[in-house]
């Protein structure tokens, strides 16, 4: 009987995240790697493997979520501009122009004139206002210096969330191939072995019985191989999602990466970096100072202030009731002091609620501050177990590899049922999941836990499209019978 080929690795790099959890659980259902389909004969077109860093180069910084966070800037310094502008003084003229028509019918005043007559009045009023104390305005100004320091560490958090989605689809594409390659190789086995064990009945040497255990785990891989195939395809779409065009064979990971634990190796020096320096912390501070600011200026709304007032006033009447028109132009200079009373707005207090936000903005963050050391925690340690485990899964594998041969060997010599032999290899499938689960984990965990330690950038990516094997088979989408496309 045919020996069952070991699975290849294809990884390097260090990483991190969950996506990669429905990926491995449908995808790799089954630990042994099919070799790469052989080239046709003749000369075919080869369509150049597209790398991780190539990919993050044509994607730019068009991702609408990029996008979005820039335009957010720019409407930050706007509203910063327009703070600054409430210490300016402000001023207005409005114009007036009309025609009247008085009807005089009865008067006891010998001044009126009896009768009807039409004026026409013109005039305009220029009004200039210099706020000299108004808490409002200082209050305002301290909002919009934190909106655009949370603008500004939103989009920080945005183009990490972006490389780093990238670069999670990358990932997830290149593990869900080689699940499919797996289950491929699972089914291509069960083949040959159905094939055989139909051979051998009709010569007197096997059972119905054991036919009828090979044939459940060859329909059963059948079906693991359509799921893994629909599992590639559905990451090459999440790429393409993420990369805003059509994507092409992608290159694969190179036959082995370092997996060392990460530096520095204790994880309370990781949450203070995370509590420093995540973007989305910082964010998130960030807006609880704009909701502090919100509620000082709600309050200092209640506050008296002092203003100084300049009016200058024309009209040209063109008639009254006592006849004849006027041209009188009018100058005022005049500070103002309000006191507000009672409801001076006439909007009650919002001070309370805007207070009762800015607490809710507190506690918000202090939650989110416990779910992103939760995460950085998690992280590390999965850096550090999939590290340590990955020299014990390797000998695993080998060892069940061994286990393997031995046990076909006695099946061929009539010693061993065939259920045993297809049990054994079921183990070294599952063995090979691991060891590829464990690597891509390291991997995907690795860079979570830069991202969340805000110190994932592009150097990342250059890291792991250097790990990437160019020279090996390149990793494409299937088509709808299940081969490359």
């Amino acid at each position: 009987m045919t020996r069952v080929p070991v699975m290849s690795w294809r990884g390097c790099a260090p990483g991190g995240g969950m996506a990669l959890a429905l990926a491995l659980s449908l995808a790799l259902a089954a630990p042994a790697v099919a070799q790469a389909p052989a080239a046709p004969a003749g000369p075919v077109a080869v369509q150049e493997a597209t790398g991780l860093a190539e990919l993050a180069e044509r994607a730019g910084g068009g991702h609408p979520q990029l996008r979005q966070a820039e335009a957010g800037q720019d409407a930050a310094r706007f509203s910063l501009r327009d703070a600054y502008l409430g210490l300016a003084p402000r001023a207005n003229i409005v114009f007036d122009r009309g025609d009247q028509r008085l009807n005089v019918i009865r008067t006891d005043n010998y001044l009126y004139r009896l009768g009807v007559n039409n004026f026409r009045n013109q005039g305009y009023t220029l009004e200039v206002v210099q706020p000299i104390f108004d808490p409002r305005v200082f209050a305002q100004l301290r909002g919009a210096h934190a909106s655009l320091r949370r603008a500004r560490d939103e989009l920080t958090a945005a183009r990490q969330r972006t490389l780093f989605d990238l670069m999670q689809a990358y990932l997830t594409t290149l593990a869900a191939y080689d699940g499919h390659q797996v289950a491929r190789a699972e089914e291509e086995v069960l083949a040959r072995q159905m094939g055989e064990m139909q051979a051998r009945m009709r010569l007197g040497l096997a059972s119905e019985a054991d036919a009828n255990e090979v044939e459940a785990r060859l329909r059963a891989a059948e079906a693991q191989r359509m799921a893994a195939a629909s599992a590639l395809n559905e990451s090459f779409a999440s790429l393409e999602r993420r990369a805003g065009f059509r994507v092409g064979p992608l290159a694969p990971l190179a036959a082995r990466i370092p997996m060392v634990p990460p530096s520095p190796a204790d994880p309370d020096e990781w949450v203070r970096e995370a509590r420093a320096r995540n973007a989305d912390l910082r964010a998130l501070e960030s807006a609880s100072t704009e909701a502090r600011a919100m509620a000082e200026t709600q309050a200092a709304a209640l506050l008296p202030r002092l203003e100084l007032r300049m009016t200058q006033d024309r009209s040209d009447s063109g008639g009254t009731v006592y006849g004849g028109g006027s041209t009188i132009s009018d100058r005022t200079l005049l500070f103002r002091l309000t006191v507000p009373l009672f409801n001076p707005d006439g909007g009650g207090y919002p001070v309370f609620a805007a207070r009762a936000r800015y607490q809710a903005s507190l506690y918000r963050l202090e939650d989110q501050r416990l779910d992103v050391e939760e995460k950085v925690r998690i992280a590390f340690e999965e850096v550090v177990s999939n590290a340590q485990r990955d020299r014990t899964l390797l000998q695993a594998l080998e060892a069940q590899t061994r286990n393997v041969a031995g046990k076909q060997a006695r099946y061929a010599a009539g010693t061993l049922r065939i259920k045993e032999v297809l049990d054994s290899e079921r183990d070294l499938y599952q063995a090979q999941r691991n060891l590829l689960a464990a690597r891509y984990n390291y991997l995907m965990n690795f860079m979570m836990l830069k991202r969340l330690a805000g110190d994932f950038a592009e150097a990342d990516l250059l890291y792991i499209d250097s790990a990437l094997d160019r020279r090996a088979a390149p990793v494409r989408r299937l088509t709808g019978d299940g081969r490359d496309g």
